[in-house]
């Protein structure tokens, strides 16, 4: 499925229950720039949450984030936080302010539903960002937060919040496809790219000078392997990505088994790379599938099928390799999963 236009996010500040005059921060410069953004959740990244998308650097119409690579889409104003599955959304992840500020407006009450169609995505038409919270800051800074999860949003406008002050709880809420938060970061009006610290039409390429927090640097993932495991058929993708499948252990009757992974920022020419290591060392698996076209979410898998009358009970080391040439160099990322084999199961 290609979800390369997740979060169509171009909303006026006067749509909808964003209205409202500005609050006065006038004469409070500069904190920002002093002391930078954090990240607009409770998350560790690279481990609990990723980035599913950048903001769209490009003045025309093609897609780019700041490194020129194509892990944006068009007319992307913001950065996508995203978590691994609908089950961790259900136990919830805070949403926080990513730093000191006014809450300007609000909006909570929208169902927490993946656009699948034309009709769902037209029934969210100038509500694109669902539930959310606009925060603005001195210096003439706000920062916007997309896609929460209905009932969970815990701030009225006009409050003060702190740096890391709850918000409410990352949904999928809006115009969005999987669970994560949008942010949106704009100076005196202008969209700014975060870890550029330049307007999201500035173009590719360019020497960053990033808002984040300086001691807390947030770190570009040019790729993702954000999820993996195993199963003894063809993947259940729904309950995969629904949270409802864990498999740590599976039968030695098994009629196959199973390796797969889902991906954020997959381009074409990429190579993944599947291998399968029983607990003799012996490979059981070892397959590539190359990539043909950019996806912003990528979901592959690839197994062998029994032909003995069991698999050697044990220990099975999964590991999924996906390979990018760049500049003529190769860069391989890589995720790890183990599943245990047992006589019986």
């Amino acid at each position: 499925m290609d979800l390369t236009r997740t979060c169509l996010l171009s909303i006026p500040l006067t749509m909808g229950l964003w209205g409202g005059a500005s609050i006065n921060l006038a004469g409070q410069a500069g904190l920002i720039e002093r002391e930078g953004l954090d990240l607009p959740a409770e998350c560790i990244l690279g481990e609990t949450c990723w980035v599913a998308n950048y903001v769209d650097v490009d003045p025309a119409d093609a897609a780019l984030d700041f490194h020129c690579n194509p892990r944006t889409y068009n007319g992307h104003e913001g950065t996508d936080f995203a978590i691994r599955d609908l089950g961790i959304m259900v136990r919830g992840v805070p949403v926080v302010a990513s730093a000191a500020g006014i809450v300007r407006s609000v909006r909570d009450g929208m169902v927490d539903v993946a656009i699948t169609n034309e009709a769902s995505r037209a029934h969210v038409k100038g509500r694109e960002c669902g539930n959310g919270v606009i925060v603005e800051h001195e210096g003439g800074w706000q920062t916007q937060y997309c896609h929460l999860r209905r009932g969970s949003v815990r701030v009225e406008r006009g409050q003060p919040v702190e740096r890391g002050a709850p918000l409410g709880l990352v949904g999928l809420s809006g115009e969005t496809e999987f669970p994560h938060v949008h942010l949106m970061v704009r100076h005196h009006g202008e969209v700014v790219d975060p870890f550029t610290g330049q307007r999201a039409t500035a173009g590719c390429g360019r020497e960053p000078r990033p808002v984040w927090r300086p001691d807390r640097p947030v770190p570009y993932e040019e790729v993702a392997l954000y999820h993996a495991g195993f199963s003894d058929g063809t993947p259940n993708l729904e309950a995969i990505r629904s949270g409802l499948q864990e498999t740590e252990s599976l039968s030695t009757t098994s009629p196959a088994l199973v390796l797969w992974v889902d991906i954020f920022g997959v381009e074409a020419g990429d190579q993944i790379r599947f291998r399968l290591i029983s607990p003799d060392g012996k490979l059981a698996l070892d397959h590539d599938q190359p990539v043909e076209r950019a996806q912003a979410r990528r979901f592959a898998f690839a197994g062998a099928r029994r032909l003995t009358p069991a698999w050697v009970a044990g220990l099975y080391t999964g590991e999924v390799t996906l390979t990018r040439v760049r500049d003529g160099q190769a860069r391989e990322h890589r995720v790890i999963r183990k599943v245990t084999l047992r006589t019986g199961q």
